[in-house]
């Protein structure tokens, strides 16, 4: 028999299946929220991931948040990245977390920059099955014809900084490849493990997040320039002191035991650093 546990907000476990308590996380979230009649915020997180498995990465974080804030917290995310900035543009959320590309939109929304993923560079990675022959992006030695996958065409480490790599090796992707999309940063990475695709672009945080099994099949073989970090934004009617409550929430995560907890689960072990709009003003998705 499931034992529930007895902290329904930001708990650390559930006793359930990931994927059972992923959706009963974002029930809870939203029925508490109704039922109470309260004025809530909801965190927009882009679908890098599955929503189950969304929901299990930031549920500590959501309930740090609602303790700070003072204010319930719903997580959401969307089935897709055009989904998701469609929701951004009808300003749907009140924080989001995003990748810089899709940020400069959601500037045209109303949205900010105030903090931002620290430490590790902003990357796309190409990778191989660890059997594969392509051992470079040589673009004299790599075959033409291999089929090549990509998370979504908005993922901007994924597909829009991998693309732009390989163009600038003389490398053009939709005349060499077979070029197919599988939606999610999961998805890529496990048709490259089942052998539907023969290079994917991805990042590294997804690709360390993959089961042992799966990553320790898999191979990389070109890492792109680096890129602003992925940020958190906030929409233009967040009060100021809301806002700062928050920046001192997601600056400080590493110096308590609950944000320890909560950088873990989402990946992201040095934390967070503050971001000003201006970091991403150079940011472009040149083809």
């Amino acid at each position: 028999m499931f034992q529930q546990s007895s902290r329904p907000r930001g708990a650390s476990a559930f006793g359930l299946p990931v994927r059972v308590a992923g959706l009963l996380l974002l029930l809870l979230w939203t029925t508490a929220a109704s039922a109470a009649g309260a004025e809530y915020y909801r965190l927009g997180v882009l679908p890098l991931q599955s929503p189950t498995k969304l929901a299990g990465m930031f549920s500590p974080l959501v309930g740090l948040m609602e303790q700070e804030l003072d204010h319930p917290v719903q997580f959401v995310t969307a089935p897709s990245f055009s989904a998701f900035m469609d929701r951004v543009a009808r300003r749907e959320y009140h924080v989001i977390y995003l990748n810089p590309l899709l940020y400069t939109e959601a500037r045209a929304a109303g949205y900010r920059a105030v903090a931002k993923v620290a430490g590790e560079p902003f990357t796309g990675i190409l990778v191989v099955r660890g059997d594969s022959p392509v051992r470079t992006l040589d673009p004299e030695r790599l075959p033409r014809g291999l089929r090549i996958g990509f998370p979504d065409p908005g993922a901007y480490a994924a597909t829009v900084m991998t693309r732009q790599y390989m163009e600038s090796l003389g490398i053009h992707v939709d005349e060499w490849f077979q070029v197919e999309y599988f939606g999610s940063q999961d998805s890529a990475l496990l048709a490259l493990h089942a052998g539907l695709v023969d290079i994917i672009g991805t990042w590294r945080p997804s690709f360390r997040s993959m089961p042992e099994a799966v990553r320790s099949d898999l191979r990389i073989i070109a890492e792109t320039p680096p890129q602003p970090q992925m940020p958190v934004a906030v929409r233009d009617d967040v009060p100021d002191a809301e806002v700062q409550q928050l920046v001192a929430l997601l600056t400080g995560l590493g110096e308590r035991t609950e944000g320890r907890v909560a950088l873990e689960r989402l990946g992201f072990l040095q934390g967070f650093d503050p971001a000003t709009d201006s970091e991403y003003r150079e940011v472009r998705h040149e083809r």
